[in-house]
């Protein structure tokens, strides 16, 4: 199960998309740290007042009973739809992404601050896997199991007992 501060990062990134421009889930998933369909899932119970027509499949695509609903939304900011009707035309109305990443990190900063606790500096290498990896705070690290944390490159039997200290600090646990 994600976290509440997983799922606001997901939510906060969905809000960025510029008008007129579409991401993948797979965008997003990459932007954020987690896979795709967990960006799909959470769209899918979460966003409500978001414009969740701006969030699409690879290929520009979304289901029938969505594709119905966001016709009007494209529309409306000049996003073309395919000739075979099934989504949009991602390739020519895609976000820049790094820009959007960048917007992100900003934005995120507070949220972070607010809802994260932060993870003790273990060593560099250590540090770095996790950033890879897109975990930036305990509540997202107890998500996680612990073997497939120590099986990330970098992370070493002494940044882990570093990181079961700091989740147990915080009264926080290891996914099982």
């Amino acid at each position: 199960m994600a976290s509440e501060l997983t799922i606001e990062r997901v939510l906060t990134l969905v809000e960025l998309v510029p008008r007129g421009r579409i991401v993948s889930y797979g965008d997003l998933a990459q932007i954020v740290g987690i896979g795709p369909r967990q960006v799909g899932s959470f769209m899918a119970r979460h966003s409500d007042g978001l414009p969740w027509w701006r969030v699409t499949n690879a290929s520009g695509d979304l289901p029938r009973d969505l594709l119905d609903q966001a016709r009007p939304h494209w529309a409306d900011e000049g996003i073309l739809v395919k000739r075979n009707g099934l989504g949009c035309r991602i390739a020519d109305h895609r976000a820049d992404l790094d820009a959007l990443a960048t917007a992100y990190r900003v934005r995120i900063a507070d949220t972070l601050d607010r809802m994260g606790s932060a993870i003790p500096h273990t060593s560099d290498p250590a540090a770095a896997a996790l950033a890879a990896a897109g975990i930036t705070t305990l509540e997202e690290l107890s998500e996680w199991r612990r073997a497939d944390v120590l099986a990330l490159h970098g992370m070493g039997p002494k940044a882990l007992g570093m990181l079961d200290t700091a989740l147990a600090g915080a009264g926080l646990a290891w996914r099982t």
